[in-house]
């Protein structure tokens, strides 16, 4: 039997092989069409969409991206969307890994009772929590301001920090703290020269995630954000819906500019993202 022959019949699919492909084929689809359908939808006016929904664009114009920005709130929707995300984010790296250091570290008997507190904020429904919310936010004067959604978010991501962070610092040997310790280094010093570099590929997923999560996030924004702001960026694109009419050729441009930060991210960043929730797995 010759070389070629051989290699030929090693590159055969298995039954098996052909299935997974196929349903992955499939799925790929499920998930693509909508973003395709949306892109293609973009370059096409009302008149063309409401005539034939399924047709392909009759050129390349970029004229409802123009729009986008001159007839509607998408422009300050975007810089909204952009502060709480990047301000969520500042905060809950500056807080969540070291209390999650300080309840394993430092804490003692009581940490057990804390992160019980913590976990139990993933077990509570926003649904339950968001009339006492609003009506407190309304209180101090901070209901429709994007402080509010901040503060509200990073309550909600702080529980899920926590548990990830805990997980993971059960796997940092005790020795380096405290050498640090020995060398004068106070709890501080430790915890960001030391522990917090260590904690790296863990910050890494964590980051992405509640990323993703913030910049996509609807139902927060809708709640805290009244009419007179021009909320997020999918607020926005939810008050483009009219009963009687509604602006499909923007809607389809405003969710194609939305998705590009999200996949930009997550594809720069693929490979820190699966590190960093593998390796926990693999210390414990």
């Amino acid at each position: 039997m010759s070389e070629s022959k051989r290699r030929r019949e090693k590159r055969r699919l298995t039954p098996g092989e052909v299935v997974v492909m196929a349903v992955l084929s499939v799925l790929v689809l499920a998930v693509s069409f909508p973003v395709l359908y949306a892109l293609l939808n973009s370059f096409r006016s009302y008149a063309e969409i409401t005539k034939d929904p399924m047709g392909l664009p009759t050129g390349l114009s970029f004229e409802n991206y123009a729009r986008l920005f001159q007839t509607t709130d998408y422009g300050e929707a975007l810089v909204n969307t952009l502060v709480i995300t990047v301000g969520t984010l500042v905060l809950l790296i500056a807080i969540v890994p070291m209390a999650a250091w300080g309840i394993e570290r430092i804490g003692g008997r009581s940490s057990r009772w804390i992160y019980l507190l913590f976990i139990a904020g993933l077990m509570i429904p926003f649904q339950v929590r968001m009339i006492p919310l609003v009506s407190s936010m309304n209180q101090i004067g901070l209901y429709s301001t994007l402080t509010s959604v901040i503060l509200v978010h990073l309550g909600g991501a702080a529980s899920f920090g926590i548990l990830l962070y805990c997980s993971f610092i059960k796997g940092v040997p005790r020795e380096v703290e405290e050498a640090a310790e020995v060398d004068g280094a106070g709890r501080l010093r430790t915890f960001w020269s030391i522990v917090f570099p260590m904690l790296l590929p863990v910050t890494s997923a964590f980051v992405i995630i509640q990323a993703l999560s913030l910049w996509n996030d609807f139902f927060i924004p809708l709640v805290f954000l009244d009419s007179s702001s021009a909320g997020t960026i999918n607020v926005a694109l939810s008050r483009m819906v009219g009963l009687l009419t509604s602006q499909w050729e923007l809607i389809y441009t405003g969710a194609i500019l939305a998705i590009v930060p999200s996949v930009i991210l997550f594809a720069a960043f693929q490979r820190y993202f699966i590190k960093g929730m593998s390796i926990g797995a693999v210390k414990g």
